[in-house]
């Protein structure tokens, strides 16, 4: 089954506007982390969007200089006013610099710009963005995290774990200060964990975090997606795309932020000078359709899992 039978199917019998993604670093050459990022460009990445069957999402800026962060925040913020957009950009999502700069949990962030978290530095993060960063991803680690966790959960951020090596410990005090997300279960982790101890299992053994799940075909295999899913249920835990700017290119090398890049013809995107993905080419629409092929869940769950649950996470409550 394709994409748009798919959702076609889904929005005749549960009445949707289309897919909710809550971490969309870019579309179609328009990166959401770029020094040049325009208006113009954000509205046409978001025509792009709706037309591939995200109604609603939250563009994500990930660590990159600090001007390039307070340029994109700035834009990014004014586009969330516009009378055109603001329908469909939910608000923000702050993916660093506050993350682990180890091999495997960095990802693809660069480490010269990352650093624990500083308060004084998002709060000039959040006056840029006008006060719509709504989702921020970070290391609970880190020194400082459950003061700062705490403080702007406080300020209506929902904040989230990832990027991380942090213990079950470090968890659960990021837990209790008010974080209940968990950024890309799976990814963001080094490829060798302890058995018994890692973010992974932590985020298993605490059932207020709703980890998301990147279901493009390259980020999970099927039965970790199984094992999430059966540890968490349908309101435990949520897709995102984490697409970049390159979903809908074509095949070759680019630049994420200042990362070097392959796009593969088969869709795979992996940094090019070290063994990890680089985010996802892959729409919401082509991230559901995986889910589906599964064979696993009923179209309701998809609904949950595509829709109703970031909904609830952004505060919306489900609308079916």
């Amino acid at each position: 089954m394709n994409r748009s039978d798919l959702l076609s199917r889904i929005q005749e019998n549960f009445q949707i506007e289309g897919w909710v993604d809550l971490q969309v670093n870019g579309h179609a050459g328009v990166s959401f982390c770029d020094e040049h990022l325009t208006m113009d460009g954000v509205a046409e990445a978001t025509e792009k969007l709706v037309e591939s069957g995200t109604f609603l999402f939250l563009p994500t800026v990930v660590t990159t200089p600090p001007e390039t962060m307070l340029h994109c925040l700035s834009v990014l913020g004014e586009a969330c006013e516009h009378p055109d957009l603001r329908k469909h950009l939910a608000g923000i999502h702050l993916e660093g610099p506050y993350l682990s700069t180890e091999p495997g949990a960095k990802g693809a962030h660069p480490p010269q710009y990352m650093h624990p978290p500083d308060l004084d530095e998002f709060q000039r993060f959040q006056e840029a963005a006008q006060g719509k960063i709504r989702v921020l991803t970070l290391a609970p680690e880190l020194e400082g995290a459950a003061a700062f966790i705490e403080k702007v959960s406080t300020e209506g951020v929902v904040c989230s774990a990832g990027h991380t090596l942090g213990s079950f410990g470090d968890f659960r005090m990021a837990v209790d200060s008010g974080l209940t997300l968990g950024t890309h279960i799976g990814n963001g982790v080094p490829g060798e964990v302890t058995r018994h101890e890692s973010p992974i299992m932590s985020q298993l053994a605490i059932p207020e975090i709703i980890p998301s799940l990147i279901t493009d075909g390259f980020h999970l295999p099927e039965s970790f997606i199984r094992a999430i899913y059966s540890s968490k249920g349908s309101q435990g835990c949520f897709v995102i795309s984490d697409q970049t700017h390159l979903a809908g290119m074509p095949a070759g090398e680019y630049l994420l932020g200042v990362t070097p890049v392959v796009l593969e013809e088969d869709g795979f995107l992996h940094m090019r000078d070290e063994p990890y993905l680089a985010g996802s080419s892959r729409t919401m629409s082509e991230c559901m359709d995986h889910l589906n092929s599964l064979g696993f869940l009923d179209d309701n769950t998809l609904v949950d899992l595509g829709y109703r649950n970031p909904l609830t996470i952004l505060g919306r409550g489900p609308r079916n």
